[in-house]
């Protein structure tokens, strides 16, 4: 696979709300994350 394939799935995988995450993305978890540590 390409580097541009992986990619996209990455970003696909990570835009997908999850259960596990109170049906939040993982990056937007991962987001206030970094927003709450300042």
């Amino acid at each position: 696979y390409s580097q541009a394939q992986l990619n996209g799935l990455a970003r696909r995988l990570n835009d997908r709300p999850r259960k596990t995450l109170n049906y939040e993305t993982p990056a937007e978890r991962f987001g206030q994350s970094v927003a709450s540590t300042g």
